[in-house]
């Protein structure tokens, strides 16, 4: 039977402060990841308001990317895909990147896996929900160009939607 040659009290027998505060840090993000994806980023922030410090936020949230429960790439490619279904632009797509502090060098190739004429298409459909099929006035169209910037859609996905909205009225005729 083993014995050990001295005797050791709980101080000893505890892991380093250090190490509990990493498992508290961990149970901590655990809670915050939930049910939903999250950035690294936004773990990370999310630790810090509670009281973590820089040093155990970071590594609760390398943790959960070691297992597998975070990634940043795939988060930002259902983000991108999720606000584009949703008939957001792609300012509007960066914005909400931007917002959940995904990393920037994540952004391109995520918005990448959109198809290039999606924005317009989506500023179209947006164009024929709004005025139902009816010939805009001038301040219908200022109207809906201005709540198609305020989704996100660039001057150039506007000035393309209006264009095949004429088309497509022109046909209706």
């Amino acid at each position: 039977m083993f014995q050990p040659k001295t005797s050791m009290n709980d101080t000893e027998l505890a892991p380093p402060p250090s190490e509990v505060a990493l498992t508290n840090a961990q149970k901590r993000a655990l809670n915050i990841l939930g049910s939903r994806m999250l950035s690294r980023g936004s773990i990370e922030k999310r630790l810090r308001e509670l009281g973590e410090t820089e040093e155990n936020a970071s590594g609760a949230a390398a943790w959960l990317a070691r297992i597998g429960l975070i990634d940043d790439e795939e988060f930002a490619r259902e983000l991108v895909r999720s606000f584009a279904r949703r008939g957001y632009g792609v300012n509007r797509i960066r914005a909400e990147l931007q917002k959940r502090l995904v990393p920037r060098e994540l952004w391109d190739s995520a918005l990448a896996e959109t198809e290039p004429g999606d924005s317009a298409a989506s500023a179209e459909t947006y164009i024929a929900s709004k005025l139902r099929g009816a010939a805009p006035d001038r301040d219908d169209r200022r109207r809906v160009s201005a709540a198609l910037a305020r989704r996100g859609f660039t001057w150039d996905d506007i000035n393309a939607a209006w264009a095949a909205y004429g088309e497509n009225l022109g046909e209706g005729s």
